[in-house]
This record gives structure tokens, sequence and C-alpha cells, in this order.
């Protein structure tokens, strides 16, 4: 569906064809809204960026429109790619508490910033690491804005046309809450839960995106533990004192 299209079906679905309960301009503002939202907890939509790292620096800047990065590559000058493992920032200082003391060389690890907008490389690359475009960069960006009637969001990408409702059901269950009254409000939640273990149309749109696409992350998260007493020492066999042997 175009930007025409979703006000036509958000207009029926609220009873308001010609939009004048709802005028265009307001269901224009949710609708972009909406689409930041969906991308936002889904991560569909993917952009393939290259950048370029700069020598003893350990910051690399990204697009304003990124909120999450995936996958980081380098490329040297012998071709040869290197895939940067991927840290949180609280992950980073938690495995490697001397990150910002260790000497510069070949990046082994990525960080994204969301504070700052920024790409930490870690080690910070030394010169013969600083490469015109020799990072590429798997980001996930908020949607263009739909400027015209045959706009469609999600940058037109076809594989999100299927879920193009995800947007509808965002905007017709902000809609009712306008109204504020008990039976509107039940509309609402119809349309839009706001509990996905108690989904409505919109948070079921949501999950089939997921299943889809994949929600990524920029770090995968994991259990933090430090072995203590008896985990501190193993033998081939498994034992009272450390029963995985």
């Amino acid at each position: 569906m175009n930007r025409s299209a979703l006000e036509d079906e958000i207009g029926r679905l609220l009873g308001d064809k010609r939009h004048t309960r709802w005028p265009t301009g307001v269901l224009r503002s949710r609708i972009e809204m909406a689409q930041k939202e969906v991308q936002v907890l889904t991560g569909a939509l993917k952009t393939v960026d290259t950048l370029t790292p700069t020598a003893e620096t350990f910051e690399v800047e990204v697009d304003s429109k990124v909120i999450d990065i995936s996958r980081v590559t380098l490329t040297d000058s012998d071709s040869e790619v290197h895939i940067l493992k991927g840290r949180s920032r609280l992950d980073l200082d938690y495995y490697l508490p001397n990150w910002k003391n260790k000497d510069s060389g070949l990046p082994e690890v990525y960080s994204w910033d969301a504070s700052e907008q920024d790409l930490l490389l870690i080690p910070k690359p030394s010169s013969d690491y600083a490469i015109t475009d020799a990072l590429k960069v798997w980001e996930v960006r908020t949607p263009a804005e739909l400027t015209g009637n045959f706009s469609e969001p999600f940058d037109g990408n076809v594989l999100m046309r299927p879920f193009h409702m995800s947007i509808v059901h965002w905007v017709v269950a902000q809609c009712f809450m306008d109204d504020g009254d008990s039976v509107a409000l039940g509309k609402s939640k119809f349309h839009k839960s706001g509990n996905m273990d108690n989904p409505g149309e919109y948070e079921k749109q949501i999950k089939k995106i997921n299943s889809k696409f994949g929600a990524p992350t920029s770090i995968p998260q994991r259990i933090k533990w430090t072995p203590q007493g008896g985990l501190l020492r193993g033998t081939q066999s498994p034992t009272k004192s450390y029963p995985w042997g």
C-alpha cells in the first residue's frame, strides 16, 4: 500500500472514510510514527554502508538514522576480509576492561554506541588498517518519510509489503484513543493491545515480521559468570564439586 491507500484503509476501519473526524494531516503524522516504531521493534530493514576508519581512533561516525548495527567487516590492504565480533558497551567493559589501553592494530571487536552515534573499533586501527571504505557495516535505519501519495512505507521494500497493515492497526488504535470512552478504548485495544503476550492485531503483525526477518540486536545477550569454589577446577570425570566433568 502507498500512503493514499494506507489513509483509505485507516478511514474505513475508523468509520471515517471522508477523513472528517481525523484529517489526513493527523493520519500522516501517525503513519510516520507507526513505521518508525515497527522498524525499531523488528529491525527488518537493513542497509549496508561502507565507512572509513581513522588511524589511532576508536570512533567511526555513522549516519544519524542508524538505530542498530548487526554486522561489521573490515577489508585490509591485501583484500582479506576480517569479520569483527560485536559486543555491547557493558559487555566490552566486563570482558575487556583494559580495551582503552590496548595498542592500535587490526580491529577485532566492534561496539555500537547509540548515545554518541559512533561505531567503536577495538583495538583502534593502526595506519595499516585506516583504509578508505575498509569497513562494511550492516545497519538498521529509521525508514524514510512518505513524502507523496504514492510513497510506500518501509523504503518501498518488497518483502515488507505484506506487513503494511501493521501501520494501519497502529494508527487506528491511536485514533480510537482520542475519544477516550470505554467503547473506543475497547476498539483501540483490539487493534493494539500493548501486550505481546495478549496481542492485538498490531502485535500479531510484529510477531510475523520478527518471525520472517528475525529481530537483530547489536549484541547477543549472554549470562556473565565467574567460576567459584569447586568450579575453579575440573577433571575429566564428574565429581560432587564439579558435576559437569
